[in-house]
């Protein structure tokens, strides 16, 4: 058996794919010269933005910037992680997969094996909700908690009855060995002594679907109040992670995509409670907080979280540290607040679906929120309270990725709490140099580029070379020999472009739709198509300078960002600009003792270069190249 799958096999699933037939299914397309062009399935639209290209493989929306391949799209709509659409996919294409791991130390064969037992163990429990000895208590409880018989069938809801061997005896019965079950963590090896035992016994059962509604875990709630432990997930195991699972994602998330908002509950029958009502785009995440990868699900599917956890301590400190991770990924994060003592299961039931909605819609935004429980931790008489609470929420306004919204938000707070903007921005200041990139303010201005921040502007230029890169291979190994990105802000874009060049330097050139359909982080796909879709629109402006001009643009301006350092790190090593009477040699003055003699070429052939700009600005704009130097004639 050998490794992951290799590069070339994921390339010939996704030159096998038709990705024309796969997206027709979710939006009508129409040709429209080389390309097809319908409404975007990600976004309301009057005017089709959306297109695909059938020869490159790819598809772009000029709406909301949402790109990719097959592999991206079936993430997107379908939820299908990476491996997951290359089965699927492969499977159409008649490539055989099954000699490749699905993870770590584990077969395809083996993955479906206990994909197999995961549902046995699912039909088992239901079964034993209706028949088994001991089922009145589980049934009482659903029938006291209100949950119909059509949402038991509907989620699956079963009961694992008091016993040691129940469901081991059952799997034996259909040839599943001990050890399977043991990998799928439904039973335990017995400690000291052979054999094993059933993990859930006498437990009301919730089975965990990932996103196309396959069993791959339990949540076991305790149905004697003398358990210790009211609640039992599965153990983290090949398929369930209770760190990357939501409970109802496959129910809520057609409901989630369609009004791009998703609700996260705290309990299993919250969730069931709210689509029983008809509220469907609620889901729950299991025992934990919420994590990254759940955030990043998140932002694949919606722009707004709303959080309703429990009005107790727990439950607010639970939605203070989710708002944090939702941040971090560019969501508009709410959080709605119940009655004391109410969660929404009790809610819906005592107030209906009506009210519950009208909960959702009058949910205060994040920072009202954290500023109010701030406000009740420190308190907001005194100028040392009003820090505290300002230390606070600029802590999570650092948790904010996109600079103009950390602008607005520091801002905001600032005017929240009669603080001046600059002042702010002076504790960001010291907060990040504790260890943290620089965040750019008023008071810490980056350089600027012709359109903006330097941040926002290197984002732009990058993704303009890497269509450039892209569409237009042959440069590639002339840019990788030259360009130094190392002075360029940290940026998915930056990352996307190093990863293009050193695969370059290893390989040689890379073909666009070769280099996308490698890309198994969907983000970064939907930039390599973003870049290849905009850099294909330039192409056909006549009045835009050709490709070729703008590489060696973008190569010259990052260049010279490197040197700009090089040169600040000179200056402070106490070597400065030679100064030189008109007409005077180029070479730069002696430096002082101990300077390497590198240091002093580089320096030299960095003030050449210099001059020989300004000698080409005075060439092509005299009145410019005068003012810039101080003389007004």
């Amino acid at each position: 058996m050998t490794g992951k799958v290799p590069e070339h096999v994921v390339q010939q699933v996704a030159r096998s794919a038709d990705i024309v037939r796969l997206i027709g299914r979710h939006c009508r397309l129409r040709q429209r010269g080389k390309k097809l062009w319908g409404l975007c399935p990600f976004h309301k639209e009057k005017t089709p933005s959306f297109s695909v290209d059938p020869e490159q493989g790819l598809y772009y929306c000029f709406g909301c910037k949402e790109g990719g391949n097959v592999f991206t799209f079936l993430k997107k709509v379908e939820g299908l992680e990476f491996y997951d659409a290359l089965r699927m996919l492969a499977r159409e294409a008649g490539v055989d997969l099954s000699q490749y791991q699905e993870g770590p130390g584990l077969s395809r064969r083996e993955v479906d094996v206990l994909r197999e037992v995961s549902e046995l163990a699912a039909a088992f429990y239901a079964k034993c909700l209706q028949k088994a000895k001991g089922s009145d208590r589980p049934r009482r409880y659903l029938k006291e908690r209100q949950i119909s018989d059509e949402s038991v069938e509907l989620w699956r809801i079963g009961y694992a009855p008091a016993g040691w061997e129940h469901l081991l005896q059952f799997a034996r019965g259909r040839h599943f060995e001990p050890s399977v079950l043991e990998k799928a963590g439904l039973v335990l090896a017995r400690k000291g002594a052979e054999g094993h035992y059933d993990r859930f016994r006498d437990r009301l059962m919730f089975p965990v679907r990932d996103s196309n509604a396959r069993v791959i875990g339990f949540g076991a709630r305790a149905l004697s109040d003398e358990e210790e432990v009211k609640y039992l997930n599965s153990p983290e195991g090949p398929l369930f992670s209770k760190g990357r699972c939501f409970y109802g994602l496959s129910q809520a998330r057609e409901a989630i995509r369609a009004g791009e908002t998703a609700v996260i509950v705290e309990g299993y029958t919250d969730v069931i409670m709210a689509h029983q009502f008809g509220v469907k785009p609620v889901m729950a995440v299991l025992g934990t907080a919420l994590t990254e990868y759940h955030a990043r699900t998140l932002s694949a599917l919606c722009e707004r979280v709303i959080l309703v956890f429990d009005a107790d301590e727990a439950g607010q400190k639970s939605a203070g540290r989710s708002i944090e991770v939702l941040l971090g990924e560019d969501l508009e994060v709410r959080v709605a607040s119940l009655e004391k003592g109410s969660d929404p299961c009790d809610y819906l039931l005592a107030h209906g679906a009506d009210a519950f909605r009208e909960r959702l819609e009058q949910s205060e935004d994040f920072l009202a929120f954290r500023l109010r429980r701030a406000r009740q931790t420190y308190g907001f008489s005194t100028v040392r309270a009003r820090s505290k609470v300002f230390e606070d929420l600029a802590e999570l306004a650092l948790k904010v990725r996109n600079e103009a919204r950390r602008d607005m938000l520091i801002r905001q707070i600032a005017a929240e709490l009669g603080i001046q903007p600059r002042s702010a921005w002076a504790y960001l200041e010291r907060t990040w140099s504790r260890g943290r990139p620089p965040a750019p303010g008023p008071s810490q201005a980056p350089e600027q580029s012709p359109g903006g921040s330097a941040d926002v502007y290197d984002k732009g230029a990058v993704l303009s070379l890497l269509g450039v890169l892209l569409l237009e291979p042959d440069r590639q190994q002339r840019t990788a020999s030259r360009l130094h990105t190392e002075a360029l802000q940290d940026c998915r874009e930056k990352e996307l472009l190093e990863s293009l060049l050193n695969r370059c330097r290893k390989e040689g050139p890379v073909e666009g739709r070769a280099f996308v359909s490698s890309l198994q982080d969907p983000e970064l796909a939907r930039l390599a198509s973003r870049a290849i879709a905009q850099e294909e629109v330039r192409k056909k402006n006549p009045s835009l300078r050709s490709a070729e001009e703008r590489c060696e643009e973008y190569v010259v301006q990052f260049n010279d960002r490197k040197r700009d350092r090089t040169i600040e790190e000179l200056r402070k090593a106490g070597i400065g600009e030679p100064s030189q009477a008109p007409g005077a040699s180029s070479a730069p003055a002696t430096a002082p003792a101990g300077t390497g003699g590198e240091r002093d070429e580089e320096l030299r052939q960095y003030y050449e270069r210099r001059r020989q700009k300004d000698r080409e600005s005075a060439r092509l704009n005299p009145a410019k190249w005068r003012r810039r130097n101080g003389d007004e004639r």
